[in-house]
């Protein structure tokens, strides 16, 4: 493992603080300005398997690719998946995803 990004670390700190927020019924989207273009997402343990939490990162990667939320644009995004989303379809997943990118105005190209 290599060191750890201490920039990030300070960025997320002040995300959680100060930035603005959605909370949908299977995921929570904090936005904020940032040096870094980065989208993180973050999955507990609890979630399930390692299998299960895999398939919701992916799932959630291709739609932050679907929505262009993975180009550099100088603001962090930082997506937290509830576990009741373990047992949610891809389909609602996508409606609750695409609800926090218009509560955020997050939309680029669609």
């Amino acid at each position: 493992m290599g060191k750890p990004d201490l920039r990030l670390g300070k960025e997320v700190r002040a995300l959680l603080k100060s930035g603005r927020v959605y909370r949908g019924r299977l995921l929570h989207v904090r936005i904020g300005g940032s040096e870094l273009s980065r989208t993180l997402i973050s999955v507990r343990r609890k979630f399930g398997p390692a299998v299960a939490r895999n398939r919701v990162r992916r799932r959630i990667r291709h739609l932050c690719r679907e929505w262009g939320l993975l180009q550099p644009n100088h603001r962090l995004i930082f997506l937290t998946i509830s576990d009741s989303a373990a047992s949610a379809t891809f389909q609602e997943l996508k409606a609750d995803f695409e609800c926090a990118v218009q509560a955020l105005d997050l939309t680029q190209n669609k």
